[in-house]
């Protein structure tokens, strides 16, 4: 009984090793990590432009 435990648990864990890899391969080839640092920017001026319309509106 323990070493069938043990296979079921090594099973799982290998399927879900190969489907998070499956999702990172899928994310590289769809473009996702061509442009990391964009939102970050884009994040950063909206935040900016908030804060402005804030303060013109006290």
């Amino acid at each position: 009984m323990f070493e069938q435990l043990t296979l079921l648990q090594f099973l799982v864990a290998l399927s879900m090793s190969l489907a998070a890899l499956c999702v990172f391969i899928w994310a590289v080839l769809s473009g996702m990590f061509k442009d990391v640092e964009a939102p970050k920017y884009r994040m950063y001026e909206m935040e900016i432009e908030e804060d402005e319309r804030t303060e013109e509106d006290r």
